[in-house]
């Protein structure tokens, strides 16, 4: 697992104030990744261990505070490796971690994306929703809590609080399931 976006949306706390305090910081972590990993690459091919070490973990340290779980795992095991025996980690290796990290890179930014283009209270897109939920996909998440309003006005509070507490258990399946009987159940009006 890439992220654990609750991670940032306790950090943020969906309020516009903090969101407003913290996406600089994240918006510069995301705008800067691709120049560390140039430099990382580079200084990997020079065998600059201390350089290389030391962005594995200022990277590991950045994204880790903002939820990621994979790339700190695999950074973890290479800094020790370049702490203890001064090995620099296997080609290999060495590739999963850039493709790793440029993969969250890009989970961040879509979800960063997706917290900015907040709809409040229009209706939901349903259909494309139901594609997050059945996908998994993280963004239902944090797509539900941006749209508080917009579900509250869909769905009725009743129903808004089945959903909200089945979203709360990530239980993104019976969301799904819940949307979809409502669509095809829903009254025309």
């Amino acid at each position: 697992m890439l992220f654990n976006f609750s991670v940032l949306e306790q950090l943020i706390g969906f309020s516009n104030d903090a969101f407003l305090h913290l996406s600089p910081a994240v918006a510069q972590l995301i705008a800067s990744t691709p120049v560390e990993i140039q430099q990382l690459t580079q200084a990997y091919q020079q065998q600059n261990h201390k350089a290389v070490e030391h962005t594995l973990h200022k990277l590991r340290g950045s994204y880790a505070t903002l939820g990621a779980i994979d790339l700190p795992e695999l950074s973890r095991p290479l800094e020790l490796a370049l702490q203890q025996s001064g090995e620099l980690p296997s080609a290999t290796d060495f590739a999963l971690y850039l493709d790793c990290l440029e993969q969250t890179s890009v989970a961040l930014k879509l979800w960063m994306s997706q917290f900015e283009q907040a709809t409040d209270s229009s209706l939901p897109d349903v259909q494309l929703y139901i594609q997050h939920l059945e996908n998994c996909d993280m963004q239902a998440y944090s797509l539900f809590q941006q749209q508080r309003a917009g579900w509250i006005r869909y769905l009725g509070p009743d129903e808004f609080v089945l959903m909200e507490q089945d979203m709360m258990a990530l239980d993104f399946i019976a969301v799904a399931k819940r949307l979809i009987h409502k669509i095809n159940h829903k009254e025309p009006g």
